[in-house]
């Protein structure tokens, strides 16, 4: 009897939708600075953590892409 394991293919689903999710919130963010809502400086600040978040993303969906 052969067991199928598709625990990767469900983490990669799971971490696609984390990434559309993320790029919602930097789209969100982009509105919000437009209008003037946020500050510069909160604006950058939040940026490079959306960018940090979205490497690690990367990095873990490269990983699984390769098994």
């Amino acid at each position: 009897m052969i067991i199928k394991n598709d625990f990767s293919s469900r983490e990669r689903n799971y971490l696609e939708k984390e990434k559309e999710g993320l790029n919602k919130a930097v789209e969100k963010l982009d509105e919000r600075f437009k209008k003037e809502e946020i500050s510069r400086e909160k604006f950058l600040k939040q940026n490079e953590e959306f960018a940090k978040r979205q490497i690690e993303l990367n990095k873990k969906i490269n990983k699984l892409n390769r098994n």
